[in-house]
């Protein structure tokens, strides 16, 4: 079944400031005051839409809801309603014709006309659920991108006296405000009347979409449960192929532990048999001593791995991360943080080239930059919580798509990721430099709505998962500026511009 919104919109000139009436979704508009063209965002235009349909169900015939709002693009104010196409002027319903194409329909009672046209591409894909506009502001072209101006060759010439010779001025349009009279040469002003008669001011007109089929929301749930039983189905993968990897940390970590007990053991009973005990002496000894043995060892060992964990920044790897950490805080004017506690790495917290960056070597993430909303969301490891808007993808490059078992981005990017293994390098560009750069050290990457975070193996893979992390001296600072790059290629791409990759 079609739903039917009823819209109006405005805006004011960014250029004069003058009302400016958004009769229609059209992106661009001449100030009737000023004559400025002004651009609206396509996705200004398409978030209106897109919310009506959200509020579709709880409005009954006739209802509606509006407001201001206010963003980067300008201030809008803005009516809908649940409303079938009517007449504006005498509210007379419009017959809507069986085939949408361009036409033009009129009201039955007041002969007020209409134009009715397919939802334009870019509104399409934006709106989904867009099926056909009517409007009575004429479309001169309903792909966006075009101007919306004066038909400057239907309005009559007017006939005016020069005020200082009282020639005959011919005045259009096409005319300037201050035009020359053609017979004493002076500077003649056009008065209010003739150029409001020649330049009609648009006012603010109602304008009616069609919708039909599942809605932007509807589509988006619907392909998260298609992405989230394909993301199950490869996390199983994902997890057998890195089972082996942490079976043989846990493996490792048992020997590491029944060595250092075995080591005890032999080293007593050596010292036992130099001391003169025989065999008999030595199983008696052990009979009556081996739980006094076990219990400080099975103690003992945990507290190593304590101790270790909690004075990793006096001693080896640790101490020389604070000391590089430290000396780049110093470089840079920056401020150390914690770097007083004895038991604690430190950490940076401040703004780098206009982006705000953490060095935390001791977290989950050793680094992290800021994004400004990246199309995005990529994680080597679960679990994993990608943004709305985007969707998930398959690149087809088994190095990159076994690396991020979570692989998310917008539906326009990731329509260009699947589309050819050549447009999928070019998309995910400043993302295969870095991983060109640092994948033989990386031990987690995660790029979200608004950062990209990074630790390394030599800080990131422990024993026991001691939380001993730290960053190797010589990767600090290539890592910091390596993660700038990503971060302004990930804007770039959002922004639609080629990334700057050394």
């Amino acid at each position: 079944m079609p739903r039917y919104g009823c819209f109006e919109l405005r805006t004011t000139c960014s250029s004069c400031g003058s009302p400016l009436p958004i009769n229609g979704p059209y992106t661009r508009f001449s100030c009737t005051s000023c004559f400025e063209d002004i651009a609206i965002p396509q996705d200004r235009i398409a978030d209106f839409l897109n919310d009506f349909e959200e509020e579709y169900e709880g409005f009954t015939k006739g209802q509606g809801s509006g407001g201001t709002l206010m963003c980067g693009s300008g201030t809008f104010k803005y009516s809908h309603w649940r409303l079938p196409p009517r007449c504006s002027s005498c509210e007379t319903p419009l017959e809507i014709p069986e085939v949408q194409g361009n036409s033009i329909i009129k009201c039955s009672k007041c002969s007020a006309e209409y134009h009715v046209f397919p939802a334009p591409d870019w509104l399409f894909k934006k709106v989904p659920s867009a099926r056909f506009v009517i409007t009575q502001q004429p479309p001169p072209g309903v792909t966006g991108g075009e101007d919306v101006k004066i038909d400057e060759d239907s309005t009559k010439p007017i006939v005016m006296s020069c005020p200082q010779c009282a020639g005959a001025l011919s005045v259009s349009a096409r005319s300037e405000r201050i035009m020359e009279c053609g017979y004493c040469n002076s500077e003649v002003y056009v008065p209010d009347a003739v150029w409001k008669r020649l330049h009609p001011v648009i006012k603010t007109e109602e304008w009616f979409v069609c919708f039909e089929g599942k809605n932007k929301i509807q589509l988006q749930v619907a392909r998260r449960a298609i992405d989230l039983k394909e993301e199950k189905e490869e996390l199983k993968i994902w997890q057998l192929k890195n089972a082996p990897k942490r079976a043989g940390m846990k493996f490792k970590s048992f020997l590491r532990i029944f060595g250092i007990f075995t080591a005890i053991v032999i080293v007593t009973s050596v010292i036992l048999v130099l001391s003169g005990k025989n065999e008999k002496d030595i199983s008696n000894l052990y009979t009556q001593y081996g739980p006094y043995l076990v219990i400080p060892v099975s103690i003992l060992i945990p507290l190593w791995f304590v101790f270790k964990s909690t004075f990793s920044s006096r001693t080896g790897k640790g101490k020389e991360c604070k000391r590089a950490l430290a000396l780049l805080a110093e470089k840079h004017d920056w401020k150390h943080e914690s770097a007083e506690y004895k038991s604690s790495l430190g950490y940076i917290d401040t703004k780098y080239c206009g982006r705000d960056i953490e060095i935390n070597p001791g977290d989950e993430y050793a680094m992290e930059v800021e994004i400004n909303e990246s199309p995005f969301y990529l994680k080597t490891e679960p679990p994993g919580y990608p943004h709305d808007g985007v969707q998930r993808f398959t690149t087809g490059d088994s190095r990159f798509d076994n690396l991020f078992p979570f692989r998310y981005a917008t539906p326009e990017l990731s329509e260009r990721i699947e589309k050819s293994p050549e447009e999928a390098a070019v998309v995910l560009a400043p993302v295969y430099w870095f991983l060109d750069r640092w994948q033989q050290k990386l031990g987690r990457l995660k790029i979200d709505w608004c950062d990209a975070a990074v630790h390394l193996i030599p800080g990131h893979i422990e024993l026991m998962d001691s939380g001993n992390r730290y960053l190797l001296p010589e990767d600090m600072e290539p890592l910091l500026e390596d993660m700038m790059v990503l971060a302004a290629g990930i804007d770039a791409i959002a922004a639609g511009r080629e990334p700057e990759l050394p």
